[in-house]
């Protein structure tokens, strides 16, 4: 017995692996919602983070540090990744990335370039999500960009903002309009760019002359200049991969069925046809392609079809931010350990002080920063008892015989969701003697961090019992 586990975990490895292989530079999906396309007006950033190998969540409470002039931050951290990290820090500013191959092979950097500095920086230094754009560009025409590309996105309780950045100095970003929706695979989700609004877009002054320059863009063949189609790779911007996931939330959104056709095509960002609330990001970042007729081709055999939601999705979050509570309060991100088709999205606040047990390898934030990429190796043998690898068991589990069980497992996760949503407005209420509603002050730091504390934790002694697998 043994025996045929140790061969069908290889199996799944393999698996993994190959569709890795697959798809370079296709990992990750997000989703951002402006505060007035939602339900509660929260401006909501949702994402899918994919990776192959061992991967080991952490999630960490990083305290303000006044010496060093950094904010306090929630800290959801993958050991040994440079790209994989997402944050929300005590302003309610979320940051999270997806990868988006460009088309530039020059590299122009300075002391190597920066990588993950940029999502570190805006969890440390960002007081809105403006701000974080002003950092990240400050970064990027420093030092530059070492890797391909990425976009970044960041948002706050009042605005979201989508920042590309090309291998090297060159990027781009723009806001997320109020009422709108966007969806990013990997390929750059900006299309047309207007600096001279500068309400709404930033970016390097020189983005279309150097387009022209490198034959990327001429203006008699191909009209109006598109960053997405002068910049991305075109092995990326035309895979079915990402066209067919773009597609997926498109409809989702908006009730509409997007052709196939050229992905230089996709809006920016669109009009829902309804406010949009946590289920409705919940079904996007768990899509397996039902509406969509054309699937994803993959060399590899699938049980648990891949679009959005894939066997290598290793953490979903929806970050939830709202202006009319207190930051400690009304910022917070809800999270998988793991497949979002499978797992419950559980909250945690911005205000929490200290994470569940079992979610942090180390005693203090400051040694998981200084490990974060020498000690990534060997994770589930050197730190058996760390919830993640609940997590890693119970999707072990599950793809043993996935159409089989999954079915009992959805009614499961579903149900246990719709009751987290409803507990969540009597908890916040039973806060309000912690804090000034007037000025959104809290008033009694201690006792509102030991709840919101306890709340997480409570949540999740019941949840890792449920998905307890022998």
């Amino acid at each position: 017995m043994k025996r045929l586990l140790i061969i069908s975990l290889l199996a799944i490895s393999s698996i993994l692996q190959l569709n890795a292989q697959e798809h370079p530079y296709m990992n990750c999906f997000a989703v951002i919602a402006g505060k007035d396309a939602t339900t509660d007006g929260s401006v909501m950033l949702a994402h899918n983070e994919d990776d192959s190998g061992e991967q080991m969540l952490n999630i960490y409470n990083v305290p303000r540090n006044e010496a060093a002039g950094t904010n306090k931050y929630l800290w959801i951290e993958f050991p040994g990744m440079a790209v994989a990290d997402a944050f929300l820090n005590e302003y309610g500013v979320a940051v999270a990335s997806d990868a988006c191959k460009s088309r530039e092979e020059r590299l122009d950097v300075t002391d190597g370039g920066v990588l993950y500095e940029l999502r570190t920086t805006v969890a440390q230094k960002a007081r809105s999500a403006r701000h974080a754009v002003d950092l990240l560009k400050k970064l990027v025409e420093e030092r530059g960009y070492k890797d391909s590309g990425r976009t970044y996105l960041v948002a706050d309780s009042n605005e979201a903002w989508v920042f590309a950045v090309v291998r090297g100095r060159h990027w781009v970003a723009q806001r997320v309009p109020d009422d709108c929706v966007m969806a990013i695979p990997n390929y750059y989700s900006i299309t047309e760019v207007n600096l001279a609004d500068t309400a709404n877009f930033k970016g390097s002054p020189d983005l279309v002359t150097y387009a022209i320059e490198r034959g990327w863009y001429n203006p008699e063949r191909d009209g109006k200049f598109s960053f997405r189609k002068a910049y991305s790779a075109p092995s990326t911007l035309n895979s079915d991969r990402n066209y067919i996931r773009h597609i997926s939330a498109l409809n989702l959104l908006t009730g509409k069925d997007y052709p196939i056709a050229e992905p230089a095509s996709y809006p920016f960002a669109v009009k829902a046809d309804r406010k949009i609330g946590l289920q409705d990001m919940i079904e996007i970042l768990s899509s397996h392609g039902e509406n969509v007729e054309q699937k994803v081709k993959s060399k590899a055999p699938q049980q648990h079809n891949g679009c959005i939601c894939i066997d290598r999705t290793i953490n979903a979050s929806i970050f939830q931010l709202r202006n009319w509570l207190p930051t400690e309060i009304g910022a917070l991100v809800w999270t998988t350990g793991g497949r979002p088709c499978c797992e419950a999205f559980i909250p945690w606040y911005s205000g929490m002080t200290a994470s569940p047990q079992g979610f942090t390898r180390f005693a203090t934030p400051q040694e998981a920063f200084e490990k974060h990429f020498s000690d990534a190796k060997e994770m589930r043998l050197n730190y058996p008892d760390a919830a993640a690898w609940k997590f890693v068991t119970f999707w072990e589990w599950l793809i043993e015989d996935y159409d089989g069980r999954i079915g009992d497992v959805k009614k499961r996760k579903e149900k246990l969701q719709q009751k987290l949503f409803k507990s969540q407005e009597a908890f916040e209420r039973s806060l309000k003697p912690l804090y000034n509603a007037d000025t959104k002050s809290i008033t009694k730091p201690s006792e509102l961090g030991e709840k919101l504390n306890g709340y997480t934790a409570k949540l999740y002694r019941k949840y890792l019992k449920s998905i307890s697998v022998k």
